[in-house]
């Protein structure tokens, strides 16, 4: 190569760049990045794929859980009858009305006593 074609080809007279140095060579930079960038990427999938399957998994057990004891409150219930409040309707009271207004038979079979308060 001629020394004019050489200062042509690097410019005005200038030195020639080394070998692998300059122009047509490859940057390493931005694909070291990628290459990181891409690993980062992959260890957060990883991470959240298995924060799901976990989240997923408690889940399910706390939903056994809830089946377990509603199953336990439904027996329970049944097992122990409610206690009934107030008078029994079964029994029948017996009520002195001896003395008291009345209308009617005083002899009737079956008597109703109203108990009222006037205020």
């Amino acid at each position: 190569m001629s020394k004019k074609n050489r200062e042509r080809r690097t410019g005005e007279g200038g030195v020639e760049p080394a070998a692998g140095g300059g122009g047509g060579g490859l940057n390493w930079l931005p694909v070291v990045l990628a290459v990181g960038a891409l690993g980062l990427g992959f260890v957060a999938w990883t991470d959240g794929k298995r924060i799901k399957d976990d989240t997923a998994r408690r889940l399910f057990d706390i939903d056994q859980r809830l089946i377990q004891l509603q199953t336990q409150v439904a027996n329970a219930a049944k097992a122990r009858p409610t206690p009934q409040q107030g008078p029994d309707p079964n029994k029948v009271y017996t009520v002195k009305t001896a003395g008291s207004p009345f209308k009617g038979n005083a002899g009737a079979p079956v008597v109703i006593a109203e108990f009222s308060e006037y205020q």
